[in-house]
């Protein structure tokens, strides 16, 4: 073995016991409960939309996190969000690269591509927050700019209609995942079960968010209208318009912010993101 290959070793090593126990998992865990505060954010604009006090203020990411940035201790906060999920997306590039070794075949591979996702979404996140810090208001219209792009493309209708059954799928799957309280796995053995509590509500609410994204998402591809695509707010006002829908808005929205208790209870205690 050469004296290259050595060090490239030694420093996977290092870098895969620092995911594992060391600092880049405690920097991780900062990340894991800055996702967590994205989520109960997200959850209180729902809220407020669902009993009519949202003003104006837009029910996704950017409209939780732009409440933050209206003053000056929230904008510290959000600088301090951002280089936990920088640290988060490294926690999750070393667990993509070298982790889950526990695991075999199809397995091992499912929770490395999911850990691959998860740095995509710290990366989102973290030019969400830039834009919020340096320029006072996010990057808005991607959606449906992605969408309209998509479809003027051949076969943009079908690859559009996936991405809307994948979300479909993702929203079932976290909705499974809460009632069964799989997520388990992430923490160390005897988490307090008020954690789970909040855990097995804030999947459901979330998966239903997400699920309902991914219905209409299918829906403007079939439609080939980009604009019904849009993003999180477009699920949450199409479930505060169907009947009853300020009941069920609000159960979604308290689902949400579960989420987020769930997520900033539970970081110190991660194993995984």
């Amino acid at each position: 073995m050469s004296s290259l290959e050595k060090h490239a070793r030694q420093a996977r090593g290092h870098v895969h016991e620092s995911a594992e126990s060391g600092w880049l998992l405690t920097l991780g865990r900062v990340g894991f409960a800055a996702i967590g505060v994205v989520w109960f954010l997200l959850g209180w604009v729902a809220l407020q939309l669902a009993t009519g006090d949202a003003g104006g203020q837009e029910a996704n990411q950017s409209g939780a996190l732009a409440q933050l940035a209206g003053t000056t201790v929230g904008r510290v906060l959000l600088v301090v969000m951002a280089l936990g999920l920088v640290a988060y997306g490294l926690w999750q590039l070393a667990a993509a690269v070298w982790g889950y070794r526990y695991e075999e075949g199809t397995d091992r591979l499912k929770k490395r591509i999911g850990s691959a996702a998860k740095v995509v979404v710290a990366g989102v996140l973290v030019a969400t927050i830039a834009d919020l810090v340096l320029d006072g208001s996010p990057d808005d219209g991607t959606e449906e700019s992605l969408t309209a792009s998509a479809l003027s493309n051949p076969g943009g209708v079908v690859l559009v209609v996936a991405v809307g059954a994948g979300l479909l799928g993702l929203g079932g799957y976290w909705v499974y995942r809460g009632i069964t309280a799989s997520f388990r796995e992430k923490f160390e053995p005897g988490v307090d079960e008020r954690l789970i509590t909040f855990g097995r509500v804030g999947h459901v609410g979330r998966g239903v968010a997400v699920g309902v994204l991914g219905v209409i998402v299918a829906l403007a591809a079939l439609r080939r209208d980009p604009e019904q695509a849009g993003g999180i707010d477009e699920a949450l006002t199409a479930i505060f318009r169907l009947p009853y829908g300020t009941v069920l808005l609000g159960a979604v929205a308290l689902g949400l912010m579960s989420f987020g208790v769930y997520q900033v209870m539970g970081a110190r205690h991660a194993v995984e993101g």
